[in-house]
């Protein structure tokens, strides 16, 4: 059986693309998978990084194409899986199964159809250029954005009311090709000669008029007529509109407004339910995501836990020490850093002798994210609290085996009816906290609940109160915290790799796929 996986965000390496890529292992033992992605990944990397043998699993890269043309792609497999997040287009394989991690309103009624006409309606006003032809996923090098590019590459550029300058750096990635061509709007503009040294040239090109244009950019190739070269033939850098619309656009939402940048480059199609009907079965990260998409879709899906890699996690001596694992960065949808942070402080302040909370995560570019982890560095002056950032692998494990508690507080303060996907959409820090006996007590919204079971392995809180009050009984009591512990070990498991294989073979055999 053939096997096509698509993630489009496979590069991040993050929760999400660890999910699909488990799948992928999980078949390729006995079926030719490929995983399939828009930017090029090392599979070696990846599967160290990720803990997953790949060695089985071919990956394959395809340049950005439009919704049919994705879903040409989902032809050429017996059985295919969308596991890519907010990427909607309709599968034509003989089986099928879209992987949510989180759903996106469907367009139904008058408010949400009005928010999609601002959304598509704000894009062209600032100016977003979008990629329609023969454009890979954009690849962080050297601090900079880069897309590799195909033989042939076609960008739409929104109108304005007067003449702009568009400006960008072009490379060559193929010996064989030493020049390309630009045209705007299929009239011949200038062409580019490429040094050997696979340098980026700078390009500037003016836009005149108020309409919608087109750029698009031709590798000649050398010496290689009628022969097929490789998919990456040129790359493109620092792409930019010289325009006030655009400059406003980055500053809101690349530096800002990060979330609200994807939405607004990945609004969902107006016929998003009639595409999810495409597939033979949707597929849930957690029953809180299950729940959204009943509400959201109206429609059925089943549960497929992310696997926890809980065997990587052991518990050691344990220590006075309280940990909490999350990215810093900035937005409301962060990991609430700040509200631990005072929480913390206000216990050491009511007696709390001995005990250290240190916090763990990877660091974000960006000024607005750092000014962010300063300003949680600048709380916890004078009080126990430690930072750990971009910490490797063996050290975060060291951390979790010493620490007798775990927090999670991603989501206090927001509205889960309103904004769900702000919280914790399933919790695998939670797991590995458990995995190495630490007692969570975690904030009882989103996916956590499914986690933990409140007074027996961990404890839920909804209140600040509840959070320092419940730390304050497993601080008094190390025979429940050991007892506690005893139980999140135990319950850890029931998330690790064995589990999550049987479950997905489950969830093909209800849609008649043989495993």
């Amino acid at each position: 059986m053939r096997v096509g996986i698509y993630n489009r965000w496979l590069a991040t390496m993050g929760g999400g693309e660890k999910h699909s890529l488990a799948i992928a292992e999980c078949l390729a033992n006995k079926h030719e998978v490929s995983v399939i992605s828009h930017t090029p990944v090392d599979k070696e990397i990846i599967g160290r990084r990720l803990a997953l043998d790949l060695s089985a699993v071919r990956f394959e890269v395809v340049p950005e194409g439009s919704t049919e043309e994705l879903s040409e792609l989902t032809e050429a497999y017996d059985l295919f899986v969308n596991a890519s997040h907010m990427d909607f287009f309709p599968a034509r394989a003989p089986r099928s199964a879209l992987l949510v991690y989180f759903p996106v309103p469907a367009e139904r009624g008058l408010v949400a159809r009005f928010r999609r006409w601002v959304g598509l309606r704000l894009g062209r006003w600032l100016m977003v250029p979008l990629f329609v032809e023969g454009a890979f996923g954009a690849e962080l090098v050297g601090g900079a954005q880069v897309r590799r590019l195909g033989q042939r590459v076609r960008i739409q550029i929104p109108p304005s009311g007067h003449s702009y300058h568009l400006r960008f750096g072009l490379a060559s990635q193929d010996p064989s090709v030493r020049r390309a061509t630009l045209l705007l709007d299929g009239q011949f503009l200038k062409e580019v000669q490429f040094p050997p040294d696979q340098s980026f040239v700078p390009c500037l090109v003016e836009v005149k008029g108020t309409r919608a244009h087109s750029l698009t950019i031709e590798a000649q190739v050398e010496g290689s007529a009628g022969k097929v070269g490789p998919p990456f033939r040129m790359a493109l850098t620092r792409l930019e509109v010289m325009h006030p619309r655009y400059r406003l656009y980055r500053l809101l939402f690349e530096r800002w407004f990060k979330q609200w940048g994807l939405r607004l480059q990945g609004i969902p199609p107006r016929t998003i339910l009639e595409i999810v009907d495409t597939y033979d079965a949707v597929w849930a990260n957690s029953e809180f995501t299950r729940t959204w998409i009943a509400r959201y879709w109206n429609r059925p899906s089943l549960v497929l836990p992310p696997p926890v890699d809980v065997e990587r996690f052991r518990p050691g001596e344990k220590r006075k020490g309280i940990l909490s694992v999350g990215r810093f960065f900035a937005g409301s949808h962060n990991k609430k850093h700040l509200v631990m942070v005072r929480a913390f402080r206000e216990m050491v302040d009511e007696g709390l002798d001995g005990w250290e909370l240190h916090l763990a995560g990877g660091t974000t570019p960006g000024s607005a994210h750092q000014e962010y982890l300063e300003r949680v560095r600048a709380l916890a002056r004078g009080y126990p609290v430690l930072i750990h950032t971009d910490v490797p692998f063996d050290r975060l494990a060291e951390l979790y085996a010493e620490s007798a508690i775990y927090w999670h507080a991603s989501g206090f303060g927001e509205d889960e009816n309103r904004e769900p996907i702000k919280f914790e959409h399933f919790g695998i820090t939670t797991v590995e906290a458990m995995a190495a006996g630490c007692v969570p007590v975690v904030i009882g919204k989103g996916g956590q609940p499914e986690i933990v079971d409140h007074g027996r392995n961990g404890f839920l809180w909804n209140t600040l109160e509840e959070l320092k009050g419940f730390t304050w009984r497993l601080v008094k009591d190390p025979d429940l915290r050991r007892w506690m512990a005893d139980a999140a070990i135990v319950d850890s498991r029931r998330y690790d790799k064995v589990h999550f294989h049987q479950r997905l073979k489950e969830l093909l055999q209800e849609m008649g796929v043989e495993t």
